[in-house]
Parts: C-alpha cells; sequence; structure tokens
C-alpha cells in the first residue's frame, strides 16, 4: 500500500506538474504570439466565484509540497504563496516538481501511517494514505484541471494529451 501511496501522490504529481511546465510553456507562446503578455492570464477565472488562474497554479504548487513534506520530514521548499508573475509560478512549478520527485518509495512507506494534519485546518489529522486518497489527489487534480480549463478557455491551443502527456 505505501508503495501506492508515493506512486499516486508524489510521483504522479511531480510527472503532472512537468506536464504543466509544458502547458504554461504553450500558453506563453499563445499570448506571445497574440501580442500581450502572459500575466494578463493570472486573473482569468472561469466563473466570478472561483478562484483565478493565479491562485490555481499556487494550489497546484502549495497543496502536494505540504503533502510531501510529511513524507519526508524535512523542510519544503516555500511555493504557492507569494508568486505574482507568470516567470515566478513557471519557477514554482518546476521547483514543486523537482521537490516531489525527491521523495522516495521508502520515505513513504515510512511514514504512510502517519498522521497528518490537514492543511486547511491544523486541528485535524489523517493518516498520510488516507489524507491523500481523500483530499491531496483529488484537490491536486481538481487545480490541475481548472488550471487548464482557464487557459483552454482563453484561447491556448491544448488537448487532452497534453494533460496526460508522459
Amino acid at each position: 500500500m505505501s508503495d501506492t501511496v508515493h506512486r499516486l501522490t508524489t510521483a504522479m504529481m511531480s510527472r503532472s506538474l512537468r506536464n504543466l511546465g509544458l502547458i504554461m510553456d504553450k500558453a506563453k507562446a499563445h499570448a506571445d504570439s497574440e501580442g500581450f503578455d502572459a500575466d494578463v492570464l493570472l486573473q482569468s477565472r472561469l466563473y466570478p466565484d472561483m478562484f483565478n488562474l493565479l491562485q490555481q497554479l499556487q494550489y497546484v504548487c502549495f497543496v502536494p509540497v505540504d503533502f510531501a513534506r510529511h513524507l519526508t520530514g524535512t523542510p519544503a521548499p516555500r511555493v504557492g504563496y507569494d508568486e505574482t508573475t507568470w516567470a515566478e509560478l513557471r519557477e514554482s512549478v518546476d521547483t514543486t516538481a523537482a521537490y516531489l520527485a525527491s521523495v522516495t518509495p521508502e520515505a513513504a512507506a515510512e511514514r504512510a501511517e502517519t498522521s497528518v494534519p490537514l492543511f486547511f485546518d491544523d486541528n485535524q489529522t489523517l493518516a498520510a494514505q488516507d489524507y491523500a486518497a481523500s483530499v491531496i489527489v483529488p484537490d491536486f487534480y481538481f487545480h490541475m484541471t481548472i488550471a487548464y480549463a482557464i487557459l483552454r478557455h482563453n484561447g491556448v491551443k491544448l488537448g487532452k494529451q497534453d494533460f496526460l502527456a508522459n
């Protein structure tokens, strides 16, 4: 089970973030070809009460890093807090992907049963593997999907393969 925790959390999320980096590169190229600053896209949202692209991308970085630091027991990079530009977000995506890739299957196995405080309520905890299954994985992919949808909605030519690419 603990190998599954690693494969379906930090390993898969690192891969997804590398894909996100490529998606962001396409979005930047789209903005350049259309003659506008990619930072403009950061304020885009699908609906008025939803997070904008900036916040979606911050969560895509923050959520898995916060979880991974509990699997490693080591300090994590500070991502998902202070970014305000396309370049800063792109760097945070790369930093997050690299940090997640550094989590070993052994670290995940060793700490799969460890109680982890929920990122949105430090007073509540779940075993790391339960937290991954019920909160982290769904939340991560929710924000990834919304970020993808915002970019598609803004004319960036993306397809399913961009999201799923290896």
